[in-house]
Order: C-alpha cells, then structure tokens, then sequence
C-alpha cells in the first residue's frame, strides 16, 4: 500500500514518471507529461526507499532525497565531428527498431533494411502481444523516455497481479509468481504485455521522427556481407541486397532473427534446434473469473503445457504446447478440434478459453531455439537478438534481451565514439563489439538456459504418483515425488531468480534513467497490502474474484444447434443456475416442486436439494459475486442419494462447494453431471437456464466478420463488443 504522499490528491499525484537527462538524449524536445510529477523525481539521483511489511513482499513507501555517491545522469549527445558512422541494421524486428533509435540519437547515421514490412503495418494475420518485462522497460526508458512512456501507456499490466503455476487438470495453485515487488524495489517500470504491431508502431514512429522517412526500407533483404579496404587505410563493410543493390557502411548490425543470412556468414551453418514441442496459439474474447487478480498462468501437464495471459480490452492469449515430432499439419478447420482431443480433459481456464477462439484464428507452429554461441561479432559485423540466441518464449524474455542488447551496443559505441573526441574513423570498432559481446554473454546465456529448463519442468511435471505408468496406482491420489520436491526448491529459489531476471540489468541502465514509483503500476482491483494474503492463500483469490458462481451440466453442441455460428467448437449445451442467496431447489424434470434447476433422471426426487450462498467474513464482500460468499449444497434426506466428486453424501447432509466440484444427482454415474463454475460478471447471462439446455457461444457473441476486418491488427474488442453469454 502505498502512503498518502503518493495517493491521488497529494503533491506527488500523477503518473511518477519523470523526464530527466539521459545519456541518450533526443535530438527534438520530448513532449512532456500530461500528469503532475513529484518534483524530487525531476532530481537525477533519487532512488525509492524500501521499507519491510509484514508480509514477505516488500513496496516501495516514498522516494528518498538524492544520494551524494549516485552516478549523475548525463544529459550531452555525442558529437561526431566529421563524417559520422554508419551503422546498416539488417532487420526491423523489435531489436533492430530499439537500435535504430538508440543510434539515431546519438547522432550515428543509420540504414534499416527490412525483407517484410508488413508486420509493422498491421498488415495480414493480426500478430500477437508480447511481454515487455520490467528490464526491458528499464532500458527502453534509458533509451528514450518518450518512446518508454507510449510502450507504457499502450501495454496492459499483468505484473500488477498474481502470476504463476498451476495444475493442468485441477486448475489448483503450484507456485505463484511476484514480479510487482522485486520492479517496484528496484524502481522499474511493471510488466506489461503489448501488441507486436503496436509495439513495431511506436517504434518505427520513434526512428522517423528522429532520422527521417527513409531510415527504414522495405522490401530489401540482405543476401550476404562482405569488408574490404578503403583508401583512407580503414575498412568498410558492404552489404549486398536482393534486389542487386550494394551498400556500404561503417558497421553491420544482424537483427534478422533466428533464421538470420548474416549469423550464417558470420559463423557457418549451424542447425536451429527443434524443442520438441509444436504450439497453437490464439486471442480469445473471454475474461476469466479471477482475471483482476491473476495476470497469467502456465498450467502444467505431462508433454503438453498451457499459457494464458490478459492482454488487456477484453482479451486473452493463450498457448498450447504439445510434445510431438516437427512438420506437422491440421487439415484446414480441424485446430480447435486437436487442441480439444489434447486438452479437453483439463480445467475449465483452459477449455473455455480454446472455445472462445475463431477456429480462424488459431494459429500453429513449431517451436526453434538456437543453442548459445560464443562469437556474436567478427570484423566489422554483429549480431543481435534471436540472430545471435533465440531461446525458448517460456521466460518471455526473448524481446527483453533484444531490447537489453541495443541498449548494450548503442552504449558502447557512444562512448566509442566519445573517447575518439567526436572522431569516429578514430574508433576500434573491433574492440567495441568484442566488449559488447562480453558484456551480454553471461546475463543471456542464463536467461536462455533458464527459458530450456522452464519448458522441460512444464512438459514433464506429473500431479500423482503413477502419472503416465499405472492408472490404479494414479486413483490414490498420491502427490508424485517430482513434483513436492520442485515445489520446494521453486520456493526457495524462485524470488532470487525473478528479481535477476528483472532487476540483474538495473545497475547497467542505472546512469541513464532515474528510479521512479508510478501510480499507474499499483493494483488496479485490490489494495497492495494483500499481494501477501493471495500468495499464500490460494481461496482468498476465489474469495475475491468478482465472479458468479453457476451449478452447470455442459455438453457438446450438435451441429445442427451451433450451425448458424459456423464453428461448432464454440458453441456449448448448457444447463444451469446461478447460486444466490435463496436456496434453489433441485429436483426432477416435469416435477409439479418447478425446481429452479431440474435433472432429467427418474431416481431423482421431485424435491432432491438446495443450493445456495452464504455471506461469510472472506473476500471483498460485495455480495453480488463469489467475494464474501460460501456456497453449499444439502441433500434434502429424501434417500436418493447425492454425490460430490464421485463419493455419495450423506442423507441429509449439508457440504460446501468448492470451483471444480462435480456434482450428481440420483445415481452414480448419472447421464447428467453438474459442475460447479466460477464465471465473472461481466459475463452473467438471463440464457442460462436451469429447466432446459440451451446452445451458447463461450465468451461472447463474436462481432461481424467486416467489423473486425476494419481494426485488423489493432487490440480491439473489449467487454463492450458484443453480448455477453455463458460458457
């Protein structure tokens, strides 16, 4: 929780972000904030004060004064006296567009040449978000506060929830993840996840602005390399495009990606290695029950693995990854019914999810890295990003270090060039590009091996003990060893781990930038002070979902039902209530009783149950959701018989529900099962009945095909873009 000196109202409202000098100073006036800063932050040296809670996490309070020992900002372009270095970036990927600009204002003459601008132009298949974390953020704002602040403002922040592991089947809590407090520790900027083609946006913008509308060409790809002599008794490089066309330069940056012409000259052929495991992926327009708590969620399995992440106006992507040979295809219109068959069996997060998703917009692919290499640079080339260690996305810092790489190189070759007095003929481009290799090797050649064991743990992890060998074994319910022991050591080392990942790069950008708390970054949907409270406490988070919660049978659509929607893996018979305050009765169909929820089953009784919910002291007690409610069931004695998760209850008995809960009524196994759900309001829908099965659309009613061709690239939607229904 933040104190009143940086609550709404004080001399210190406002976003907290401060423009102050930086190393990599605009060659145009920066447009300053719209919002009131503090004004120590405008001081270069001030640094956030942390203070313990009683709660393991740890926040930022205030900003202290300014330290006497702190490295001043500076705030000076380097000045290249003759004719300035060239520097052609053959890629206009995120790393070659953060380098560019980094460069450019510098004062460094640059060229980008790019085989496909499509990307940026948001052209073609809608691409989707990426993660931005806390170091790279870092960076982008040492590199330019301007273009930091749009990336800002534009992403949805995820590292202001709860993030984490869980059970692929059960949807239970492994670990939970903080990235909130080891960011806002270090005063960095919390992580965000931001469309790719907005992202590009903002950065090709950024590298106009600054160079001109020439910086950047399309359709140029480059072929090959090559230095040779210059009659000064210097070298240059020339770079030879598709097109025919040379182009000569003083430094040749690869930023081509993981299949990049350049690394293969640089260093030989070298085999990208396939990870095993192909992934779908895909944006759906649903929003989870505990979505303003939870940011994203890797749900684990036995060879197959899941991602999902809010990505803000309504939208969740989502990931799923399945161990299987490389080349594989799926007749056209088939996905969704794949990923079903793969992960149909698993928690409703994940199905529900792969329900709302247009069959059109699953996508598919199979998953390369390159192993780590130990020559980024040779002469007057080098690499950058993926062209130099493209790793595995189960980090998400793929980006993050192209990022933290063109802030590296853009860096070293400023001071180069300012050592040299503004001469940069006078520069040992060698000696600067050996240095830069050096100095990123280490941090990515950890991040990368991090990213290859986060995949291994997430495809091998087993919930019970005879997982994979023995199913009678498995029906004991006993937690496999592997997974008690990783639980373990995740807790002991996963806090150091994130706060490296995050924060091992704060030292190195820390001259050119200034430590800030933003407002913006806080939890949106609960007080700070309980980030503690959800993760340690798994029913706190259900407690406090603003959600509904429905006692539902759901069963696949007919064709025929789900005919006019055109995919009939969206749509989903169901049959249910919503738990209120007034217990509702249960009983069979055609009952003169009108249960409010009817069973089509002649062992049922007319008058069979009730369910119901009670206000209790959890949560936030808004009364209208799950917050400040249990919810029970209690078999009306009449000797039928109920059962929850497969064990009959006692005659009479009253139980408390829980997410997840099956629930039967009659006789077990019964044609008939219900689920208890959580769905979140926005969702609530008066189709949802409890007498018969009615088809619905998961998530929402999908707009017109021509309204979305219209923002095609752009993160539209939202909770408004159509009616709302039950899943």
């Amino acid at each position: 929780m933040l104190p009143s000196v940086l609550t709404p109202g004080s001399a210190c409202s406002g976003s907290g972000r401060a423009a102050v000098g930086h190393v990599l100073t605009p060659l145009v006036p920066t447009v300053p904030s719209r919002a009131p800063l503090c004004p120590h932050l405008l001081q270069p040296n001030v640094v956030p004060q942390i203070v313990s809670q009683q709660t393991t996490c740890r926040m930022i309070t205030h900003c202290a004064t300014p330290r006497a020992n702190a490295a001043s900002s500076v705030a000076k372009l380097v000045h290249q006296n003759s004719k300035p270095m060239k520097i052609i970036i053959a890629g206009a990927g995120i790393g070659g567009l953060v380098l560019a600009v980094a460069l450019l204002k510098q004062g460094f003459e640059v060229q980008v040449f790019e085989r496909d601008l499509t990307a940026i132009r948001g052209e073609g298949k809608y691409r989707g978000p990426i993660q931005v974390q806390s170091n790279a953020l870092a960076a982008l704002e040492a590199i330019d506060p301007e273009v930091a602040g749009e990336v800002l403002r534009e992403g949805c922040i995820t590292g202001d929830r709860i993030n984490g592991l869980c059970d692929g089947l059960t949807g239970e809590w492994y670990i939970k993840f903080d990235t909130f407090h080891p960011a806002v520790s270090k005063g960095l900027p919390v992580t965000r996840v931001i469309s790719r083609v907005t992202l590009q946006h903002v950065l090709a913008r950024a590298v106009e602005r600054y160079g001109g509308s020439d910086i950047i060409q399309n359709g140029c790809c480059v072929t090959k390399f090559e230095e040779r002599p210059t009659a000064s008794g210097g070298s240059e490089v020339v770079v030879h495009l598709e097109d025919g066309r040379q182009v000569t330069g003083d430094l040749l940056i690869g930023a081509d990606g993981i299949w990049s012409r350049i690394r293969k000259q640089l260093i030989g052929e070298t085999k990208a290695n396939y990870s095993g495991y192909t992934c779908y992926t895909g944006i759906s327009d649903f929003t989870p029950a505990d979505i303003d708590i939870v940011g994203y969620r890797v749900f684990l399995g036995n060879g197959q693995y899941f991602v999902s992440s809010d990505v803000g106006n309504g939208k969740m992507q989502w990931y799923g990854f399945h161990k299987e040979p490389a080349g594989g295809t799926d007749p056209v219109g088939t996905r969704k019914a794949r990923l079903l068959e793969i992960f149909g069996h698993w928690n409703d997060n994940v199905v529900d999810l792969i329900k709302a998703t247009p069959e059109e917009d699953v996508l598919r692919r199979d998953i390369y890295d390159r192993p780590p290499i130990f020559t980024w640079a040779k002469g007057k080339v080098a690499l950058l990003g993926d062209s130099a260690h493209a790793m595995q996305p189960n980090l998400g810092q793929g980006g993050c270090m192209a990022i933290e790489d063109a802030y590296e190189l853009a860096i070293d070759l400023s001071k180069a060039v300012a050592a040299a007095g503004g001469n940069a003929a006078a520069v040992n481009v060698d000696g600067v590009l050996n240095q830069y290799q050096a100095n990123r090797m280490m941090r990515v050649s950890a991040i990368h091996g991090m990213a290859g064991m986060a995949a291994f743990m997430a495809s091998t992890y087993k919930c019970y003990l005879g997982e994979g060998w023995s199913k009678w074994v498995e029906s004991f319910r006993i937690p496999h060893p592997g997974r008690v022991i990783g639980r373990l050591v995740m807790l002991l080392t996963m806090p150091a781990v994130l706060d490296w990942v995050l924060g091992g790069n704060t030292d190195h950008v820390a001259p050119n930038r200034v430590p800030y708390c933003s407002l913006g970054d806080k939890p949106k949907a609960f007080d700070e002070s309980r980030f503690g409270e959800f993760m340690s406490n798994d029913a706190s988070i259900v407690y406090s979902s603003h959600a509904d919660w429905i006692l539902v049978s759901e069963r696949t659509a007919s064709g025929a039902a789900a005919a006019a929607g055109g995919d009939v893996n969206s749509f989903c018979e169901c049959k249910g209530i919503y738990m209120a305050t007034q217990q509702a009765l249960v009983g069979r169909s055609g009952s003169p009783a009108e249960p409010a929820l009817s069973v089509d089953d002649v062992h049922v009784h007319d008058r069979h149950a009730h369910v119901w919910r009670e206000a209790s002291g959890n949560g936030n007690g808004d009364g209208s959701s799950s917050g400040g409610s249990d919810y029970f069931l209690q078999d009306l004695g009449t000797g039928r018989g109920t059962w929850v998760n497969g064990q009959r209850i006692q005659d009479g008995a009253k139980v408390q529900l829980w997410p997840g809960d099956t629930v039967e009524f009659g006789r077990h196994p019964s044609h008939e099962v219900f689920k208890v759900k959580m769905q979140h309001v926005t969702l609530r829908s008066d189709e949802l009945q409890g007498s018969r099965y009615s088809t619905l659309l998961v998530g929402k009613i999908q707009e017109p095909k021509a309204d979305a061709q219209e923002r095609s690239g752009a993160m539209a939607g939202g909770l408004g873009g159509g009616k709302l229904v039950a899943a």
